[in-house]
């Protein structure tokens, strides 16, 4: 089907589920193509959330050095749950900004051939993807920097406004208070800029001049036309990405078999490659 037809019949996508569908018809009309996506640019970020499961099960230090540091820093300790994810975003940082951005590129950059028309040609899938490797991670330091800059407002309310209402004898008080008070808008902040982050990378690849600061704006713009649709497409993912991550920490504690870990990352993958999908696929069908 011609480009033209194609993004014709996109526009009339209007939902999640349309979306989610028309995914799957993607990656069934070419698998080896996304499966290899998967296998080589993906599959090192479930291996860093693997390895950081096994050092935080083996090595319960790891979790109570960061819970005395911050003790130390911020005057109390964070919780044990909250130290882990600081642990595991230690160690998946370096595939995060690197095989996830490349993934994210040469994912986007095959359903523009697609829709375009283009044959498949692995080799400069890949080089476009590297070129694409810059501006993807200027566009993620912008959103590193926004959700930086709401974590910090949260973490400046939670030192200060207990001491100055209650006083330093009621300091755990007033911290319950102030999360009680900022835990909601704050969740609905974070979702948003996470949602308009993930179209913002699909921007970022498929407009030349657009990225980081500019590609986010551009994002907002798309998503206001359908909330509902990015919000539940958030959902979808995040759920499948929880429930595989649930499933390596449970066979982390309980034992892991030879055969279950490969199965685990192609899973962890594969979602990973569909989420990249849908997003693409929805800013084709909010592209004016």
């Amino acid at each position: 089907m011609p480009r033209t037809a194609q993004v014709l019949e996109l526009s009339e996508l209007m939902n999640a589920a349309q979306i989610f569908r028309e995914s799957i018809r993607l990656v069934l009309l070419h698998p080896t193509h996304f499966h290899s996506i998967s296998i080589f640019l993906f599959s090192p970020i479930p291996i860093s959330l693997f390895i950081s499961h096994f050092l935080i099960h083996h090595f319960p230090q790891l979790p109570t050095s960061t819970i005395e540091f911050t003790d130390r820093l911020l005057g109390y300790p964070l919780p044990k749950l909250l130290s882990k994810s600081i642990v595991r975003i230690i160690v998946c940082f370096p595939s995060s900004i690197t095989f996830s951005l490349l993934g994210r590129a040469a994912t986007v950059q095959a359903v523009s051939n697609i829709y375009k028309g283009i044959n498949f040609d692995g080799r400069r899938l890949f080089m476009r993807s590297g070129s694409a490797w810059i501006k993807l991670l200027h566009t993620s330091f912008c959103e590193f920097v926004i959700l930086f800059s709401l974590f910090g407002v949260v973490v400046a309310c939670l030192a200060l406004i207990p001491m100055i209402l209650l006083g330093i004898d009621s300091k755990m008080l007033g911290i319950l208070g102030v999360v009680g008070c900022l835990g909601v808008p704050f969740c609905v902040a974070f979702v948003h800029v996470m949602v308009v982050g993930n179209l913002a990378k699909v921007v970022s690849v498929l407009e030349v001049e657009c990225y980081g600061f500019e590609s986010l704006w551009k994002a907002k713009s798309l998503i206001e036309q359908r909330p509902q649709t990015a919000l539940v497409m958030a959902l979808l993912s995040n759920t499948g990405l929880g429930l595989v991550e649930c499933l390596f920490e449970f066979r982390v504690c309980n034992g892991i078999s030879l055969w279950e870990g490969p199965v685990l990352i192609s899973m962890y993958a594969s979602v990973l490659v569909f989420d990249t999908l849908m997003n693409a696929v929805f800013y084709y069908a909010c592209k004016p």
